[in-house]
């Protein structure tokens, strides 16, 4: 089991976008995507997102797209469902997602933090 804090990117946009700590484990993050995890790598950190999020309809995550793009300066997929953030252990294992991009997300989105 891996704790890690993440950034959560919801579809959903009457819902907050947030960073959370949370458990890193294969089964949270199916539960966080609502299905089995599709892995989108990106330098020193990735994300999440349900593997079927286009075949079964998920709304598409207008603003995950908007973060990719402001990070890296290209949009690479259309991106559905909720997207789960996360960076690289030096290890290679799960790991915090970087601080540059939680300022990223709270100057795009505003962020959502745990009291």
């Amino acid at each position: 089991m891996s704790t890690c804090t993440a950034l959560i990117i919801p579809a959903d946009l009457t819902e907050a976008v947030r960073v959370e700590t949370i458990d890193a484990g294969l089964q949270n993050l199916q539960a966080l995507v609502a299905g089995n995890i599709e892995a989108v790598t990106v330098d020193d950190w990735h994300f999440y997102l349900n593997e079927e999020g286009k075949i079964r309809n998920l709304p598409p995550n207008l603003r995950a797209g908007e973060f990719v793009r402001a990070e890296t300066g290209a949009l690479f997929d259309v991106y559905c469902g909720d997207v789960v953030v996360l960076g690289e252990a030096p290890d290679g294992e799960e790991g915090d997602v970087p601080e540059r991009l939680i300022g990223l997300a709270q100057q795009l989105f505003g962020l959502h933090t745990p009291a």
